[in-house]
C-alpha cells in the first residue's frame, strides 16, 4: 500500500474517532434502551445474553429516558486492505477498497414489534464478478413480533419473524448468518464448494417463522421461504442472489428452517447446544426448465456457544458442523455435475478473547470436504476439500469503531495443497492479510 494511501485511511480514522462523541453497535438501538453498547455485545457484532434477550423479544425494550423520541437509523462504513500472497491478476490487492456501505432501520415499531433492517452498497468490484458490485438493495432484515405467557409455570416467549436470510433470525454468533469471521475480504479468492447453508440463499429468499423460548431452556424455530425473484412482490426480501439471481438457479415451491437449541447460564458462564435442518430445491436451468427436473440440498448441522465473562475478561467459543446431502437430478442429466448424488460438509469453529471490549484476538479453522465432482465444483482434480486458520487481532478505539488486522491461512484449497489448478497454483498462494475499518454511527 502506498503512503499517501495509508495517510488518507488513517485520517479518516481519526476523523471519525474524533467525531463520535458516544459509541454504540447499531447505535439506533442503543438510543433505544438507554443501554451503553457493551450491555449487548461482547464486541459488535458478538451478542452478549442482554443482547440476545433483546432480539428474542422483538427489538422492543425501551428505557431511554422514558418515552423520549429517537431516530431509529443507523450507519455502517467499511473501508480495508487486502494484500496476498500472490494476487497479480487483482489490480484491488493492496487498495483501499469500500466493500459496503449500509444504512439501518433498527428498533421498536409498536410496543410489542421491532425490525432490524439493512439496505447495503455493494462499492467491491470482483474480477469476474462484477455482476454482484456496485448495486444497493436489501441486505440483511429481520422483522419481529414477540410477547410472552406462561406454560407449566414457566416463561414461554415466543414470536414471529419475517427475514430474507436463513439463520438471520438466530441468537446465537455459531450460525452462518452471524458467525466468525464477522468480516472478511471481497477481493480474496475463496474455495469453490460450500454447503447451501452457508449463505447461499441469503437475499435470495424471503420468508416468515414462528419461534418460541420456554423456560429460558428449551428454543424452537420454524420458518418458510420462497425465492425473492426479481420483479415480483418477493424481490423486496433479495437483491444480491450470488448464484441465485435473475431466472436462474430459483428456489422452487417452499424452503422449511427448523432450529432446536438448548441453552444454560450459571455463575459467569453461559452454554448453547443445538442444531438445524433446511431442505431447498432449486431449477439451475438459465432458461425455463423443460423435463421438469431440480436438484434438492438438503442440510443439517449442529452447532455450540460457549461464553465467559468476568469483570473486563470475556472469552467466547463457537462451533458448527453442516452436513449436505445434494440429489442433482437436472444438474447431472445437463451437463451441470458427474454425480447423482453428493456429500458435502463444512466446519467451522473459533476461540476469541477480548480485554476491557477493547483489546482482542481470535482464533478460526474451517473445513470443507465432500464427494469429488469436476463438474459441479469446477476444480482441477475434482475435489471440493479445502481446509484453513484464521487469526484476527481487534482494537477498538471506542465502541463502534473497530480496527482488525486478519490473516488467512489456506492448508489445502480446492482439493489439493500444491499446484490445485494445475497451473502451478498452490492453496499458499491464496493467504492473504486483510486490514478492516468498521465503523457504526
Amino acid at each position: 500500500m502506498k503512503k499517501n494511501q495509508i495517510k488518507y485511511l488513517l485520517g479518516g480514522i481519526l476523523f471519525l474517532c474524533l467525531g463520535v462523541e458516544q459509541a454504540y453497535a447499531i447505535p439506533s438501538f442503543a438510543r433505544q434502551t438507554g443501554f451503553d453498547c457493551t450491555v449487548c455485545h461482547t464486541v459488535f457484532p458478538e451478542l452478549t445474553q442482554a443482547g440476545r434477550e433483546f432480539k428474542l423479544r422483538g427489538y422492543t425494550m425501551n428505557n431511554s429516558e422514558k418515552g423520549k423520541m429517537f431516530l431509529p437509523l443507523s450507519a455502517m462504513v467499511m473501508a480495508d486492505v487486502t494484500k496476498s500472497s500472490d494476487r497479480t491478476d487483482m489490480p484491488k490487492d493492496g487498495k483501499i477498497v469500500i466493500p459496503q456501505v449500509s444504512l439501518f432501520y433498527g428498533g421498536k415499531i409498536t410496543d410489542k414489534s421491532g425490525a432490524f433492517i439493512q439496505l447495503t452498497y455493494d462499492g467491491t468490484e470482483l474480477l469476474g464478478k462484477t455482476d454482484i458490485a456496485h448495486h444497493i438493495g436489501m441486505d440483511n432484515m429481520d422483522i419481529r413480533y414477540a410477547d410472552a405467557t406462561t406454560l407449566a409455570d414457566k416463561e414461554l416467549v415466543y414470536g414471529v419473524t419475517v427475514n430474507n436470510n436463513p439463520t438471520v433470525s438466530d441468537l446465537w454468533n455459531s450460525v452462518p448468518a452471524w458467525g466468525f469471521p464477522y468480516a472478511s475480504s471481497a477481493i480474496a479468492n475463496t474455495p469453490s464448494a460450500g454447503v447451501m447453508a452457508d449463505g447461499g440463499l441469503g437475499q435470495a429468499v424471503g420468508g416468515v417463522g414462528a419461534y418460541a423460548l420456554w423456560n429460558d431452556l428449551l428454543y424452537a424455530e420454524m420458518a418458510v421461504y420462497r425465492s425473492a425473484k426479481p420483479g415480483g412482490i418477493m424481490g423486496i426480501f433479495g437483491w444480491k442472489n450470488q448464484d441465485l439471481k435473475g431466472d436462474a438457479s430459483l428456489v422452487q415451491g417452499t424452503t422449511p428452517y427448523i432450529r432446536i437449541a438448548l441453552q444454560h447460564s450459571y455463575d459467569n458462564s453461559y452454554i448453547m447446544l443445538g442444531g438445524y435442518t433446511l431442505r431447498t430445491v432449486i431449477n439451475p436451468a438459465v432458461v425455463s426448465n423443460t423435463d421438469g427436473s431440480l436438484d434438492t440440498y438438503n442440510d443439517r448441522a449442529v452447532d455450540a456457544e460457549y461464553q465467559y465473562t468476568n469483570g473486563s475478561n470475556s472469552i467466547t467459543a463457537t462451533a458448527t458442523k453442516i452436513w449436505e446431502k445434494q440429489t442433482l437430478d437436472y444438474s447431472a442429466a445437463n451437463g451441470g455435475a458427474d454425480n447423482l448424488n453428493n456429500s458435502l460438509s463444512t466446519t467451522k469453529a473459533k476461540v476469541s478473547y477480548y480485554y476491557d471490549q477493547k483489546y482482542g484476538v481470535s482464533l478460526g479453522t474451517f473445513a470443507t470436504s465432500g464427494t469429488a465432482d469436476a463438474t459441479k465444483y469446477g476444480t482441477f482434480n475434482a475435489s471440493p476439500n479445502s481446509r484453513g486458520e484464521i487469526a484476527e487481532v481487534d482494537y477498538l478505539p471506542l465502541q463502534n469503531i473497530k480496527l482488525a488486522l486478519q490473516y488467512t491461512k489456506y492448508d489445502k484449497f480446492d482439493g489439493a495443497s500444491k499446484n490445485y489448478d494445475g497451473a502451478g497454483r498452490n492453496a499458499s498462494d491464496n493467504n492473504n492479510l486483510y486490514f478492516l475499518a468498521w465503523f457504526m454511527f
